[in-house]
């Protein structure tokens, strides 16, 4: 599967009806079998529920993660147990657009923590999901394509964040200031490489 096609996947967790959690809240996800595989893919923020997982980032300490957003992880505690029992002992991909990548990258963590690391991890403008080095290490050998389009501030927040992987800078800067187009999944799957 190219980037575009884990872009679709990203899409589809927003338009679908979730096969895991219920559509007003911010823990929700779609299972999707793909010529790569089993693949969870999480939805970004689109409701209240959303929002307020986003603005909770106060760091909180998990055994194992380290320091990481209150919010996101709330978000993915609350879903946790369903999207391990969705994927059992098959290998899996996980997917997501913004919040939803913030909660592909903590689902990569605790399956890590629980000797089934993920096949890969596709973040598209993921926001930072921990405050200090324990996740960028716990993840250093699962392959993670974290994506950044063009001045989108999304992936800078919160302050004092960090991602636990490096960041591909896609899409033209074309303005000097941050530009809100440049995290919808739409214009960042058309500034994703084709291939």
């Amino acid at each position: 599967m190219t980037p575009r096609d884990y872009a679709a996947l990203a899409q589809e967790a927003y338009d679908a009806p979730p096969d895991i959690g219920e559509a007003d809240s911010a823990s929700r996800a779609i299972v999707r079998t793909t010529e790569d595989g089993l693949c969870v893919a999480f939805p970004g923020s689109n409701d209240l529920d959303c929002w307020l997982a986003d603005l909770d980032a106060i760091p909180v300490s998990v055994p194992g993660m380290g320091d990481v957003h209150k919010g996101f992880y709330g978000a993915w505690e609350a879903m946790s147990a369903d999207v391990l029992a969705a994927i059992g002992d098959k290998p899996v991909t996980l997917v997501g657009h913004s919040l939803g990548g913030s909660l592909a990258l903590l689902a990569a963590a605790a399956l890590t923590l629980a000797g089934k690391p993920p096949v890969a991890v596709w973040a598209f403008e993921p926001a930072r999901v921990s405050f200090d080095l324990t996740l960028r290490n716990l993840l250093a050998k699962v392959p993670k394509h974290l994506y950044r389009n063009g001045l989108d501030l999304v992936p800078d927040l919160p302050p004092g964040g960090v991602h636990p992987g490096l960041l591909t800078h896609i899409g033209p800067e074309l303005l000097p200031i941050p530009n809100v187009q440049d995290h919808l999944l739409p214009r960042v799957t058309e500034d994703l490489p084709q291939a």
